[in-house]
This record gives structure tokens, C-alpha cells and sequence, in this order.
């Protein structure tokens, strides 16, 4: 079971917009994306063209619908991409709620300036970084305090940052070597009405732990 919690939501850096808001299904098949506009779910309907890797945005999508209980509404996602005149490009899938009503109780789970976030389980255990901070959290209490620097992607564009697949490799303060794996593909635990845009694998001596990213 893969979770997210004790963080608020904000917008985080770059020049790709950071689109929060409902998408549904149209015309042929085609996704439909609708802003939140305060509190209220805009009557304007935005056709997408999902460039994610993979098709991660389509089979999140798909993926929450097909358990969710009311399938039929539309459904919460937070994404990045750019913003045209008559539609939606999206580059980056970050995650569908399928328990997300209304623009009125949108999540604020994750903080600002969180540049990567994920985790899984059981047993659980979670990876957050910041601008300023980089802690692994692994089971039985053991937290590995991680140099930012090793999550550094320097010289790459936006674009390329939202859809290529990459590794990190740090060394914790306590001297473990640590391999972080990002792949961008939907990633789901196939039970709760939730999507992520990527698979996350953490590599630490001899173990392996594998979950989800909502950031990355």
C-alpha cells in the first residue's frame, strides 16, 4: 500500500505550469481538463494532448476509474504542462484522487518547494526533498539524512526534467551509500482510488524497497 501524508500543497518551481483541476472523458476518448477557479470547477473545457511518458496521465486515469466508486464524475489530477489558448499540453503525471469531490476539498498534502516525494510499503517508508533538506525514512525507525546536492539536475530543461527516467546516487550522513531510481510510468497499488506519475525503486546494501512518486 503506497501513502502520502503530513505535508501542504503549493506549486513548485519551473516554467511549466503546475495544472491542479479535474479531467473527464469526451469525444472520442479524448481527456478533458477543467480548472479550479477558487472554489468552483470552470464550465471551460480544455481538450489535453498527453505527451507523458508512457502515457502516464491516460492509464492513471484509467487505472483510478476502473475502482473508484463514482466512476463517472470527474476526476482530480494534478499534473504539469503547458497552458494554451484551446488546450492542455501535458508533459508530467503527478497523481489522480479519486476521492477528491469538488475544487472546495482539494489536498494540501504536500509542502512547498518539495522537489521529490515518494513512498511505499509495508512495510513503509518515505523519501522527501526539498530545497533544503533530503530525508529517507525507512522502516524500523531509521531516518537517513541525504545531501540535496545528490538531487541536483542541473543543465536539464523543464521538459526533460517532467519526463526522463534517472537515477540518484547519495551517501548518508552516517556514511551508507544509497541508490535512488525514478522511472515516469503510472504507478498505482491497484486498491486505493489513487495514481502516481512514477515508480520509484530505493536501493540501500541489501535492500530494496519499491513505491510510488507524486513529485519528482
Amino acid at each position: 500500500m503506497f501513502f502520502f501524508c503530513g505535508l501542504a500543497l503549493a506549486a513548485s518551481g519551473g516554467s511549466a505550469a503546475e495544472l491542479r483541476g479535474f479531467v473527464s472523458e469526451g469525444a472520442a476518448g479524448v481527456l478533458q481538463y477543467q480548472a479550479c477557479v477558487g472554489g468552483a470547477m470552470s464550465t471551460q473545457l480544455f481538450p489535453i494532448d498527453d505527451k507523458t511518458p508512457n502515457g502516464s496521465l491516460r492509464a492513471g486515469v484509467g487505472a483510478v476509474r476502473q475502482i473508484m466508486l463514482h466512476r463517472y464524475r470527474p476526476l482530480y489530477v494534478e499534473m504539469r504542462g503547458d497552458r494554451g489558448k484551446t488546450n492542455i499540453t501535458a508533459h508530467q503525471f503527478q497523481r489522480a484522487l479519486g476521492t477528491v469531490e469538488s475544487c472546495k476539498t482539494l489536498p494540501k498534502d504536500i509542502a512547498p518547494k518539495v522537489q521529490l516525494l515518494a513512498n511505499g510499503g509495508p512495510p513503509a517508508w518515505q523519501l522527501v526533498v526539498t530545497d533544503a533538506t533530503a530525508i529517507l525514512e525507512l522502516p524500523d525507525k531509521i531516518s537517513l539524512k541525504l545531501p540535496v546536492a545528490a538531487f541536483k539536475t542541473v543543465g536539464l530543461t523543464q521538459t526533460t526534467r517532467d519526463t526522463l527516467a534517472r537515477n540518484y546516487d547519495a551517501q548518508s550522513a552516517e556514511g551508507t551509500p544509497v541508490r535512488i531510481e525514478v522511472n515516469p510510468q503510472m504507478c498505482s497499488d491497484g486498491r486505493s482510488e489513487t495514481a502516481y506519475g512514477a515508480r520509484v525503486t530505493v536501493r540501500i546494501e541489501k535492500r530494496t524497497f519499491a513505491g510510488c512518486a507524486a513529485r519528482f
